[in-house]
């Protein structure tokens, strides 16, 4: 079956990953969803903060359980009904950290993708998903789709993709999506961000590195564009102001966007950015 995991923590970050979910399942034809809640705890969780650092009962901690659990089946039910018959949606609950936890997941459930929400630069949820967005992303082995706060699910009719010419062979993952509606319905706008503008006095190499990234991506619509910025992450970020994108697909490299959004500073990607879904191939 068709799934999308996707972690939640009542947020309002992750409630609105929830509802995008929705409209992107009934778009792309999704069969299940599966809403993961982790109740892992960490040494502070045992305190309650106050003047005498009380611990906590484990009456408290397991009345907090069940509240938890009775909101996780709210959203399920909330979540299938906003999706009708046809697609099911179920919760698991877990009480091992969230990264093993959705690891775990992936390794049963065998879902196709992984939706996280995130917070943006002007905006923060106190998510404690958000928070590890980074880690979530560099750990994961199938495709991950970042969705910022607030934004409101858009038709995906034009994606931009960031290449980079030193690593033109990961375009090659396009292929294994040719027949994916995504990718075969969405005109894709290729940026190659080169401060040192060989692009405007091209010479050989050049040329055929261009004509490879053209081969790669002979069977989908798409344009090649290039920008001056001597940053790659404002080269792109610039390019999705002054361009109407729904969304960047991210590809891996040592030098693709992907790499300088997982060992850069996060505010120098998703946070600062945090405007357009963010899906990141693997």
């Amino acid at each position: 079956m068709k799934t999308l995991l996707i972690p939640v923590d009542f947020t309002d970050t992750s409630d609105n990953a929830v509802t995008f979910a929705a409209e992107w399942c009934r778009r792309y034809k999704y069969e299940r969803v599966i809403l993961l809640r982790t109740f892992y705890d960490n040494v502070f969780d045992h305190i309650v903060i106050s003047a005498e650092y009380a611990p906590v009962s484990q009456e408290y901690r397991q009345q907090e359980r069940e509240e938890t659990i009775e909101r996780l089946e709210e959203l399920s039910e909330r979540l299938s009904s906003s999706l009708g018959e046809g697609v099911e949606v179920s919760s698991v609950v877990s009480e091992i950290p969230l990264l093993r936890a959705i690891l775990g997941v992936i390794k049963e459930e065998k879902p196709e993708m992984l939706l996280l929400g995130s917070d943006n630069y002007s905006y923060s949820s106190g998510s404690f998903i958000a928070g590890n967005v980074i880690s979530i992303v560099k750990a994961s082995p199938i495709r991950v789709l970042i969705v910022p706060a607030g934004y409101t699910y858009k038709p995906v009719e034009t994606a931009l993709v960031p290449c980079d010419y030193n690593t033109m062979d990961v375009m090659d993952k396009f292929n294994k999506l040719e027949t994916s509606p995504l990718i075969s319905d969405t005109k894709l706008l290729v940026l190659n961000v080169d401060a040192k503008e060989r692009f405007l006095h091209p010479d050989e190499a050049f040329n055929k590195k261009e004509s490879a990234l053209h081969e790669y991506l002979k069977n989908f619509n798409h344009e090649l564009h290039y920008s001056n910025d001597k940053n790659i992450i404002n080269g792109i970020l610039n390019f999705t102001q002054a361009n109407d994108v729904q969304l960047i697909v991210a590809l891996r490299g040592k030098r693709s966007f992907l790499y300088y959004l997982t060992h850069k500073s996060i505010s120098e990607g998703i946070y600062r950015n945090a405007k357009e879904p963010v899906l990141i191939l693997k």
